[in-house]
């Protein structure tokens, strides 16, 4: 693989002020760019643009809310990138996919005249049923692909028990970006999350329960080291560089030995040496 990418989330810290060490650690490990995080943000942008050209680094898209796609088009035009993507959603129903997918084209239009494509990124849960549609199909045939485009996370779409190559090569044209995630099992989709009912401390970590924790913990174990799980991230690639994918975008969810450095030193080093 050739240019390769990272999701900021995938350091695992989300203090503001690491975020100049976490820039200058992706460009040190080879990483061709950066998809940018909530708590990168905080930094000026010209002070990002700055210490991404220093690192020779390209953003190609951030995560953003929903509620805040509009105001982040300006810092995403200042950085030169080509995408922009809403993180999740909240979608607990046939008719709650409806609407949102009526927001994703007003919101993908906004973006599309900045020079932007918005993308939705998916989790297990996009793939629930809702009268008889899966939720991420439903937003596939309801958007306009001129303005809204789908980063497929290919560790959750697998995890949620689909073929992400079948599913790729059914949803021609509308994959934009892939987020490399490995996982080492089906856990099928799970029920809807809704962000606003979630709280976080004052460096962005999700407050919850020790027993909440402890589950988290072990269902992030599924993103075992890449490579080593039931992705076959050759047939991925040539699934999604067929249909116009832009980018692979490394995200990492779990330290599976050492720190998280070590783990994403050896996903770049993985798809660098064994995928074509």
């Amino acid at each position: 693989m050739d240019k390769i990418y990272l999701q900021m989330f995938s350091f695992g810290e989300f203090d503001p002020s690491l975020t100049r060490e976490q820039i200058c650690a992706a460009g040190d490990m080879g990483y061709d760019g950066v998809e940018l995080f909530a708590s990168n943000f905080e930094m000026p942008v010209d002070e990002m643009k700055a210490l991404l050209e220093e690192k020779n680094l390209e953003a190609i898209s951030l995560h953003t809310q929903t509620g805040k796609v509009e105001k982040m088009i300006p810092y995403a035009q200042a950085l030169g990138m080509k995408y922009m993507g809403i993180a999740m959603e909240y979608i607990p129903d046939h008719e709650s996919a409806l609407a949102f997918a009526k927001t994703l084209n007003t919101l993908g239009k906004k973006c599309s005249e900045a020079g932007i494509m918005l993308t939705y990124h998916n989790h297990t849960q996009e793939f629930n049923v809702f009268d008889g549609e899966k939720v991420i199909e439903t937003l596939i045939a309801n958007t306009d692909p001129e303005f809204v485009g789908f980063e497929l996370d290919a560790g959750w779409c697998s995890a949620a028990g689909e073929d992400t190559v079948a599913f790729i090569n059914k949803h021609a044209g509308r994959i934009k970006l892939i987020h490399v995630k490995e996982t080492d099992r089906v856990i099928g989709p799970e029920a809807p999350r809704n962000p606003a009912d979630m709280k976080f401390d004052e460096n962005g970590r999700p407050m919850i329960s020790e027993e909440e924790r402890r589950a988290d913990e072990e269902k992030m174990k599924m993103d075992c080291p890449t490579g080593q799980g039931i992705n076959d991230w050759n047939a991925i690639k040539a699934a999604a560089d067929a249909q116009g994918c832009a980018a692979y975008i490394v995200e990492r969810e779990y330290t599976y030995k050492g720190t998280r450095l070590d783990c994403l030193k050896e996903d770049i080093a993985y798809l660098r040496q064994n995928v074509k």
